[in-house]
């Protein structure tokens, strides 16, 4: 049973800080170095000197632990009196038209992945989550949410919810990219059971924040061994998330792309026949850049005559789900393809699976491959036309469905697959651990 309850959340103090915009930052993951020294500057009480400290080795976490104890200490953050749900919407822009993702952050209580009842969709590695479980050790709390995302069509929860919200939130913030983020509070006991009851059938599928929910787990595993007492309603048998639901309209997943600066001792138009002898192939459109030519002689195999040109940039706009675009120094082309063998149902609308499946697995050796992993789409051209990388792919969106249906199977999906937009703010609340 998935356990979702309130909790008595630590705050910011808008009495100390005036101006709540300047301490908070985006998840620590996808934060460079330059970013990093950015927010140092921003404000002295901004939330990336707890979640990414710069101090050296290990002191670093003890300096973000003296320094949210002391922020506590000053009052610069403080603790609501009485255990709360705090719903969490962001207002963005996606494709041009205004959308809302709605959700709230809560405590929910650890379930190990065999029950099923909370499950990931992605890999983790060991490196990140001894860095969280370091982090998390010394602040004895959880200092940003996970995110993870729960199915309900009708939207009866989050209605009944967003009918108990005041007027005016406790939190508006504006992030770095134009995100209007807006956190209320709500400690409601009637409103609390009702979402106690709905959400105890639900299976949560984690959206972002895999590393920090498996050192939630480890850091719970850890405190019972040093318990002799019950544990059960111990504030570390709870972690800090924010649930969404999957049919919400603003649940955007964006794709991550992939560039590949080593396809082993394939040439391009080697490693390209060898992508047609493992597909069917169904060109959709080719590109205005030079014309395609993957052979001696000029050879169109993958542009026959006939088939329309679209500018480049237009012929990504098309990708669907089941598609992908492959970049090369002298051409792009977007094709969509199935598999010449037999595949799961489970992920049959998802190209990302095939490609890692057919191609990464096949073909290209993914431990040898160098991959980056970006969000830009001209960032994969331009790495490509350069020559500093060999083949760019460019992926389409995912739509949140496809993703809990192939979690709900069972099956992984590959490192970098999902990129969740917007970014969850940390700092918004932090929840104590004990």
């Amino acid at each position: 049973m998935v356990m979702v309850v309130p909790f008595c959340g630590v705050r910011y103090n808008a009495d100390k800080v005036e101006v709540l915009d300047s301490v908070f930052a985006p998840p620590y993951d996808v934060i460079s170095p330059q970013e990093q020294n950015e927010l140092y500057k921003k404000n002295p009480h901004n939330v990336i000197r707890l979640i990414l400290s710069k101090g050296e080795g290990d002191e670093k976490y003890i300096e973000a632990a003296e320094t949210f104890r002391r922020w506590i200490d000053e009052g610069v953050l403080i603790q609501d009196r009485e255990p709360c749900i705090y719903p969490y919407y962001q207002e963005f822009k996606e494709n041009g038209k205004l959308v809302t993702r709605k959700g709230i952050i809560a405590a929910v209580k650890l379930e190990d992945f065999s029950s099923k009842k909370i499950i990931p969709h992605e890999r983790t590695f060991a490196a990140p989550k001894l860095d969280r479980l370091k982090l998390t050790t010394a602040c004895r709390a959880n200092l940003s949410p996970v995110f993870a995302i729960y199915s309900d069509p009708e939207g009866a929860l989050e209605k009944s919810i967003e009918d108990r919200l005041s007027k005016e939130p406790i939190v508006k913030a504006v992030s770095g990219d134009g995100v209007k983020n807006y956190l209320w509070r709500i400690s409601d006991s009637d409103l609390l059971s009702q979402i106690r009851s709905r959400m105890s059938d639900s299976v949560l599928l984690i959206a972002d924040g895999h590393h920090r929910y498996e050192t939630a787990l480890e850091y719970r595993n850890t405190q019972r061994k040093r318990s002799d007492e019950s544990s059960e309603d111990k504030d570390y048998e709870y972690v800090m998330m924010y649930l969404s639901r999957v049919e919400g309209d603003g649940l955007v997943i964006k794709p991550t792309h992939r560039v590949v600066k080593n396809i082993g001792p394939l040439e391009t138009q080697d490693f390209l026949q060898k992508l047609r002898n493992k597909f069917n192939i169904e060109v959709v459109s080719g590109a205005v850049l030079p014309e395609p030519q993957f052979g001696s002689g000029g050879n169109k195999q993958f542009a026959p005559d006939g088939n329309k040109k679209l500018p480049f940039n237009e012929g990504i706009s098309t990708l669907n789900h089941q598609e992908f675009a492959i970049v090369t120094n002298n051409s792009d082309f977007i094709f969509k393809f199935s598999s010449k063998e037999p595949i799961s149902v489970h992920y049959k609308n998802l190209g990302v699976m095939f490609l890692h499946g057919g191609v990464f697995g096949e073909i290209i050796n993914e431990e040898e491959a160098e991959i980056l992993y970006t969000k830009s789409i001209e960032e994969v051209v331009r790495l490509v036309r350069t020559g500093d990388y060999k083949i760019g792919f460019i992926l389409p969106p995912l739509r949140a469905k496809d993703l809990y249906e192939v979690a709900l199977s069972g099956e992984k999906m590959p490192h970098k697959t999902t990129y969740f937009y917007p970014k969850l703010l940390s700092g918004l609340v932090f929840h104590l651990l004990g």
